[in-house]
């Protein structure tokens, strides 16, 4: 019979226990540790932090050819902290960083159904050495930042997201999910690719990413070859961000204020939107602009005799018509068949909180079609009470 034998040292107020098994060995903090300014200490096994471990003013290493993990009843917090675990640092409690954290070999992972596991960036801490091969595989968090590229990924791909807040976070997560939106592996529902608003036509089914925040934010995505996009659009003009509504059931779109790259290798960033309010975001395909005049409008319905109702002259060429018209986020708010210019500002769609009263101010999306000539316009219209 093979015993486990537990032995307990004492180093100068430090209490340590080192539990042998016939597993991996193993190392519980049961009091209190303390890295000193200028200071190190290595974990060539596991960490179990049954005490404090929140102090820090040194440098932590965690060392190992297979894999390691870090366990216990109390969140530890290490200033710096570097990592060199070939089968990666399994994380079953979450971890701060107020520092630096140095991926050197191997990933940090997380469980992604447990979103209070994460490893946090605290304050002014940032990383250095993310590639493909380390990164954190799960979620990274930040606390107390503004703006912070998250470190993501799974297994032996980098894949970040970047978040761009209107004020500081409190608190912030994100995970990378290399899977199928329709079919996810954590979550408690489905985010299916064919409900979307009337404005979206695709919807990746390849990635996705949870990102968690109470703050308006831009977020700026990135693809590579594995994204798919040209699966996704046919013009790479017309590529969005884009989110599951968590009110409406639905993929919304969250904007495109600026694109670089090609199908293979970009980036996007989005319009600015509330994270919380969306379950996953992805990449999504518009109503293209490739073939159609964009005139814009400014309506002013005051009474004036000026800009009073959206005014289309090109309708008079084609009574057969239609008109549709969206607000920033994709919904419907105004359609009509046969459109007479009668259009001034007040919704018809019945699902429009206090239609009656017009719409509020700002920039409104529509498309209107004129079959009788075949054509169709897509355009803005700055809607000004």
């Amino acid at each position: 019979m093979i015993m486990k034998q537990n032995i307990v040292v004492f180093l100068g107020g430090l209490l340590l226990g080192i539990a042998p098994s016939n597993a991996q060995e193993q190392t519980q903090n049961f009091g209190s540790l303390k890295i000193h300014e200028e200071g190190s200490l290595g974990f060539h096994d596991n960490l179990i932090n049954n005490g404090s471990f929140d102090e820090n003013a040194g440098l932590v290493g965690f060392y190992n050819t297979s894999d390691l993990t870090i366990s216990g009843a109390f969140r530890p917090i290490f200033k710096d902290a570097e990592i060199v675990v070939t089968d990666h640092l399994n994380l079953e409690i979450g971890v701060g960083i107020s520092n630096n954290s140095n991926f050197i070999i191997g990933n940090i992972v997380t469980p992604r159904n447990q979103l209070a596991i994460t490893l946090d960036y605290i304050n002014d801490a940032f990383y250095t050495g993310e590639t493909d091969l380390t990164k954190v595989d799960g979620y990274a968090a930040l606390s107390n930042k503004q703006n912070f590229l998250f470190p993501t990924g799974i297994t032996d791909k980098l894949r970040p997201i970047e978040l761009r807040s209107s004020s500081v976070n409190a608190l912030a997560k994100a995970a990378y999910f290399y899977e199928d939106p329709n079919v996810p592996s954590t979550f408690t529902t489905s985010f299916n690719t064919n409900q979307k608003s009337d404005i979206l036509l695709r919807i990746s089914s390849y990635e996705f990413w949870d990102l968690d925040s109470d703050i308006l934010s831009n977020v700026i995505l990135t693809w590579d070859i594995d994204s798919s996009i040209p699966n996704i659009v046919d013009r790479i003009e017309d590529l969005r961000v884009v989110g599951w509504d968590k009110t409406d059931g639905i993929w919304v779109d969250l904007g495109n204020t600026n694109l670089t790259g090609d199908f293979t290798l970009g980036s996007i960033t989005s319009a600015t939107f509330l994270p919380n309010a969306y379950e996953v975001i992805t990449f999504g395909e518009s109503l293209s602009t490739e073939s159609i005049t964009l005139d814009n409008y400014i309506l002013t319905p005051n009474d004036d005799g000026v800009n009073d109702y959206l005014v289309i002259d090109a309708v008079a060429l084609s009574p057969n018509n239609k008109i549709e018209i969206y607000n920033r986020w994709g919904r419907i708010v105004y359609t009509v068949e046969n459109y007479k210019n009668l259009f001034d500002g007040t919704a018809n769609n019945k699902f429009t909180i206090s239609k009656d009263k017009g719409l509020p101010d700002g920039i409104y999306f529509y498309i209107v079609k004129l079959f009788d000539i075949e054509v169709t316009h897509q355009g803005y219209l700055y809607l000004n009470n």
